[in-house]
């Protein structure tokens, strides 16, 4: 990868709600899509490095920061799909920053957007970390 471009890779993650998923109003309760996001952003960092792996380098990848914007609702059964965008940097940055869209597969009608960060530390010692271990930002740059 050219070290002055970026690269836009997608993710399609697919959900259906299910009855312990909606609020009093049956409708899907708001806390879901967090959940959902934080579902579809891990398809993309096991996509760099498995659970296993994780443990033996001893890095944590954390959120730091979680935005969304409710759109429209979702009901049970609805099928939804969620979006994932991310921007593969030729250089880390110190964080991983995604964009997520709800979108409901039928009717082809966006539920809700959001944005997220996750940051990587060092498990042990909570701090930044400052640089990914060659394997991992290897397995990063070639995503696709």
């Amino acid at each position: 990868m050219d070290k002055t471009q970026s690269r836009l890779i997608k993710r399609k993650f697919h959900i259906t709600p299910r009855l312990y998923d909606l609020d009093l109003q049956a409708v899907v309760y708001n806390v879901n899509y967090l959940k959902w996001f934080d579902e579809a952003r891990l398809q993309i960092v096991l996509e760099m490095i498995s659970f296993d792996e994780i443990v033996a380098t001893g890095i944590s990848f954390m959120i730091a920061e979680s935005q969304i914007k409710y759109i429209n609702y979702a009901n049970y059964g609805d099928s939804l799909v969620i979006i994932t965008s991310h921007r593969v940097q030729p250089v880390y940055q110190g964080r991983l920053d995604f964009e997520h869209s709800v979108v409901h597969e039928t009717k082809k009608t966006e539920i809700a957007s959001g944005k997220s960060s996750m940051i990587v530390v060092n498990h042990q010692t909570k701090q930044l970390v400052k640089e990914l271990p060659d394997f991992i930002w290897e397995r990063y740059l070639n995503l696709k």
